[in-house]
């Protein structure tokens, strides 16, 4: 009975650890640092690109850039998936960079936590690398 009780104990654990990949993406926007490999220029300011994930809900939002942008997110292992991936339609000077940007988070498939980025993938690919910022600094 002990034996089966500590059987329990660690699938729940490796499960809850397996669900629970994005518990510590709260309260931080997570800053876009590098896309297809190259340094995203940073102005300090509330319109560099982020994200900010909603984690109870699997929700996000953020800035591209110029537009806010909101959607969902889904989990499973090391695979993630964002859908309903909305924006607003303001123009702006650089939507080149803002339109690679969504197009690039749209075909993510999976995460990967390297130190305290957030590497996106697509395959084996990293294509897009976020930095955590508190939500109380810009």
């Amino acid at each position: 009975m002990k034996w089966i009780l500590v059987l329990v104990i660690i699938l729940s654990i490796h499960c809850s650890a397996k669900l629970a990949g994005d518990r510590g993406w709260g309260d931080q926007r997570w800053v876009l640092v590098e896309m297809k490999g190259v340094p995203v220029q940073q102005s300090g300011g509330r319109n560099d690109a982020f994200i900010r994930f909603n984690v109870p809900d699997r929700r996000f939002n953020g800035n591209g850039g110029c537009n806010q942008l909101s959607g969902s997110y889904t989990l499973d292992g090391k695979e993630i998936h964002f859908s309903e991936v909305l924006s607003t339609k303001m123009a702006c000077a650089d939507i080149e960079f803002e339109t690679a940007f969504l197009a690039t988070l749209n075909n993510v498939d999976k995460y990967e936590m390297k130190g305290n980025d957030l590497v996106l993938k697509k395959n084996k690919e990293a294509v897009l690398v976020l930095r955590p910022r508190s939500n109380n600094n810009p």
